[in-house]
């Protein structure tokens, strides 16, 4: 529901979850805006889950890739050693390179999409760019490719998605209102209904009373 479809339900009244209706076609308003409301924080609630379980979960995938083939290779160097290859043994160059890769990508990914919330796509894009350097070293290309581009799906897709419920009444927060009433036929804010409302006005009405 847009703000603009928004008859009677202002900014003031959602900011502080409290709207008392005072005619049907209010507690009509007031039902379709709570409707929207709680699948809105829903779909919001989802993005956001799904994306910070993603950006943290994925953190340590590299390091232990990168251990795995430090030690295979460590494995390989000792046998190339005992035989006389050392042209196949990794340099120290090699190693530094890789976790300084480490290093950068934890450094800019944890501080920036981490810690700061970012989720512009193209920034998430270059904290993920060191990544490519380890993953290079350590001959491990499809690996990093493939963080890079679920990193950017994802900051792509909660970007698109919070920029649709920005549109939405009740953004970003989406709360519920909560619904009173001054004059009704029910017995009390739950049993609060259209029908109710709608009875009590009649009621009011025939006896030369105005709706409060």
């Amino acid at each position: 529901m847009k703000p603009s479809e928004l008859n009677y339900i202002t900014q003031d009244i959602i900011d502080k979850g409290t709207f008392n209706v005072t005619s049907p076609e209010m507690m009509d308003e007031a039902r379709h805006y709570n409707m929207d409301a709680v699948t809105n924080a829903a779909k919001k609630r989802r993005v956001d889950v799904i994306t910070g379980i993603w950006f943290i979960v994925h953190l340590p995938l590299p390091l232990i890739w990168v251990c795995i083939m430090l030690a295979q290779r460590t494995l390989a160097d000792m046998s190339a050693y005992a035989a006389g290859d050392f042209g196949r043994i990794m340099t120290y160059a090699a190693i530094a390179a890789m976790f300084l890769g480490l290093v950068a990508y934890y450094g800019l990914f944890g501080y920036y999409i981490i810690f700061r919330f970012q989720r512009d796509p193209k920034l998430v894009l270059l904290c993920s760019l060191p990544i490519l350097i380890t993953m290079l070293v350590a001959l491990m290309i499809p690996a990093g490719i493939l963080i890079v581009a679920v990193n950017v799906i994802m900051a792509w897709w909660y970007t698109k998605t919070d920029e649709q419920l920005s549109q939405e009444a009740g953004y970003p927060a989406f709360v519920r209102l909560n619904v009173t009433t001054v004059e009704s036929d029910a017995h009390s804010v739950l049993d609060l209904t259209y029908e109710s409302i709608k009875e009590r006005t009649k009621h009011r009405r025939s006896e030369g009373d105005e709706f409060l």
